[in-house]
């Protein structure tokens, strides 16, 4: 039985893509199978309790494993705890074709932002960034803002969101809301 992240893989991956940008080649997003597709620069997504075997059939392709990364996942009613933003701060979004980019501004001047692509019941949310140098807590900004992207995501009819972390935001992540779901691995 297929995990909800593989039944969702289309749309996600291309939010992943809307996320990334024009100015880069779309990716080659695939769920781990048994076997390791001989198209290069393939992004391999499987459960993490077959990580040991996908790494172990990408090594016996002779290919390497660039990077590993951590698909995280959340329903958008879970992830919209109706944080509001510190002091005077306040959250601006430009839809951008295929994109809509979040910003937070304090004083006119921006402190975080992300993007996020809605993708029929799915949404994809892009990075986070916050100003570091701020001295305040990145998550005082951060987890207002995703938690008013998921509204906008439930707004926009999306059920699910998706992002893909380095290993070690996930905590920082989780205590937003986030649940891993599988793990990315980037094939050279």
């Amino acid at each position: 039985m297929a995990q909800q992240w593989e039944a969702d893989l289309k749309d996600w991956a291309a939010g992943w893509d809307a996320v990334r940008g024009t100015e880069v080649a779309p990716q080659n997003v695939v769920a781990w199978a048994g076997t390791v597709p001989s198209e290069d620069g393939l992004v391999l997504v499987c459960a993490e309790d077959q990580v040991v075997m996908a790494r172990g059939a990408v090594n016996t392709q002779e290919k390497d494993v660039l990077s590993q990364d951590v698909l995280l996942t959340g329903a958008v009613q879970e992830l919209d705890r109706g944080l509001g933003f510190p002091g005077e701060a306040g959250m601006f979004d430009a839809p951008m074709g295929d994109v809509t980019r979040f910003e937070v501004d304090e004083w006119g001047k921006p402190v975080a932002h992300s993007t996020l692509s809605v993708q029929d019941e799915v949404a994809y949310m892009g990075p986070l960034f916050a100003d570091a140098s701020t001295e305040r807590d990145s998550a005082e900004v951060l987890d207002p803002l995703v938690s008013s992207m998921a509204n906008e995501a439930f707004l926009a009819d999306a059920e699910r969101l998706y992002t893909v972390v380095p290993e070690d935001e996930v905590p920082d992540r989780e205590s937003q809301g986030w649940k891993r779901a599988a793990v990315v691995l980037r094939l050279g």
